[in-house]
């Protein structure tokens, strides 16, 4: 089976829906046969020539886990839909945007039970959605309810889609607020799933510094902030919170302090 891709060809790179045929059994008993269904995925050409693909839920929105398929897999087994993609999913993926946008706008403007009818309506809409999830997080943690906010933060981690650089100052905003609500265990595990997607950035060092201070574990605080003085040594607020650290400790840095960094 051939077809041609063109019309989905962007400055080079292929993008769109496809569809292929699922086989599903229906019934009960002597009544129970085999049909097909129509599947729809996401399709986006990577820079290696092969294909990201993910379906889409009823919505016509990417959810769940991503999956890579060579060119030939591609045209063997996916038809190209256009009017899918330009009718369905171009404008489903633009309102989810301007929903979850209206969410941060309210957030931003404090008017934090707007925010949170946004991000749930973002989220029954796609319920991976990261910002919409994170958002509704911090507006909780926000409104001082903690254990609210627990509850998005646990949903975080059984998450499928890839969080990306990008995604690092959530991480970051998220573990402030977790922090100024007491919740450091929470806080540091949101700081180092930041680290892992951004190990150069200083004011996320000194914010995981500054949580390791209030645990009382200086040692490893002292390391932290020294690694961050090392990426901007003329960084006053590390300076200082090192000198603090470095008087509460009482011996020198060890590896085992430092599990925290998986």
């Amino acid at each position: 089976m051939t077809k041609d891709l063109s019309e989905f060809d962007s400055e080079g790179v292929i993008r769109g829906v496809f569809s292929t045929q699922a086989k599903a059994r229906i019934g009960f008993g002597a009544t129970r046969k085999n049909t097909a269904q129509t599947v729809y995925m996401y399709v986006e050409e990577q820079e290696d020539g092969r294909f990201s693909i993910q379906p889409l839920n009823n919505h016509h929105i990417p959810t769940g886990e991503k999956q890579t398929i060579t060119r030939e897999e591609l045209l063997e087994q996916y038809l190209p839909e256009p009017e899918v993609y330009t009718k369905r999913f171009l404008p489903a993926v633009r309102e989810l945007e301007k929903t979850v946008a209206r969410g941060e706008r309210h957030f931003e403007n404090n008017e934090l039970f707007s925010a949170e009818y946004e991000f749930k309506n973002a989220l029954r809409i796609d319920e991976e959605n990261i910002r919409a999830t994170f958002g509704l997080g911090l507006t909780y943690l926000e409104r001082g309810e903690k254990d609210k906010g627990e509850l998005v933060f646990k949903r975080l981690g059984h998450i499928e889609g890839a969080f990306e650089e990008s995604h690092k100052h959530l991480f970051n905003e998220f573990g402030i607020l977790l922090r100024k609500q007491g919740l450091l265990d929470q806080a540091l595990m949101h700081y180092n799933r930041a680290f892992r997607l951004c190990k150069t950035d200083e004011h996320l060092l000194y914010n995981m510094g500054r949580v390791l201070h209030l645990k009382g574990r200086y040692k490893a605080g002292i390391w932290v902030v020294r690694r961050a003085l090392q990426l901007n040594p003329e960084f006053p607020e590390g300076k200082e919170l090192l000198d603090v650290l470095q008087a509460a400790a009482d011996k020198p840095v060890s590896v085992e302090d430092l599990t925290f960094l998986g």
